[in-house]
């Protein structure tokens, strides 16, 4: 580009040159973290998942549904997702796991506890280790308040909440996936692949 004579460019301050060199140098957004409740409530679908972190179709549909329904739904503010604890009576570890995944969310790391507890659930339903296994992703600060949070009474009220909401919803099994649309709810078949049940989440329109 030219410049006629007589045109004079000022300089850039310092201070808006630093401004503009820190916008140019800052990393990427991260994503938000992985809670208990996620996107916005005045999305027209709600998704519910009820849970067992001891039940392995638990485990399958955790590990192979959650992360794309978080991403292509959730976080471009497509669907309002709940995320409810169900531990089932016959699993002896389900109750502290749900505990301990709660008091994770209390500080911002119920998708971190969550991902450990079921890859690992082969592991810790035999020996117990709920404690080892869930504190193994969190700083010893963040473990230290998670040890105690998980046995707080409004933790132990919270986990018990969610297993009354599923009775309500006359929820009888885990996992079990419910589609709230327009005043309708809609039970989902979770042998069924995602991308079904996306398809699914595609006709609500």
């Amino acid at each position: 580009m030219k410049i006629r004579p007589g045109i004079t460019i000022p300089l850039l301050s310092a201070t808006l040159l630093a401004m503009l060199m820190a916008v140019a140098l800052a990393p990427a957004e991260t994503p938000a973290k992985v809670t208990k409740v996620m996107g916005t409530p005045i999305s027209a679908i709600t998704v519910e998942v009820y849970s067992d972190f001891q039940c392995p179709k638990c485990k399958a549909l955790h590990e192979t549904w959650m992360g794309p329904l978080i991403k292509d739904y959730v976080r471009t503010g497509r669907v309002y997702l709940i995320q409810h604890e169900f531990p089932l009576p016959q699993h002896a570890y389900a109750r502290t796991a749900a505990c301990y995944a709660c008091a994770a969310d209390r500080v911002g790391k119920y998708g971190e506890v969550c991902d450990i507890l079921f890859k690992k659930q082969v592991e810790w339903e035999k020996d117990g280790k709920v404690d080892e296994t869930a504190c193994s992703v969190l700083t010893a600060a963040e473990a230290a308040k998670v040890r105690v949070l998980a046995k707080d009474p409004a933790i132990l009220a919270q986990v018990q909440k969610d297993v009354e909401l599923g009775a309500q919803a006359r929820v009888n099994s885990t996992p079990t996936v419910i589609v709230s649309y327009k005043g309708r709810h809609y039970p989902v078949d979770v042998m069924a692949s995602y991308s079904s049940f996306t398809r699914f989440l595609d006709s609500l329109h």
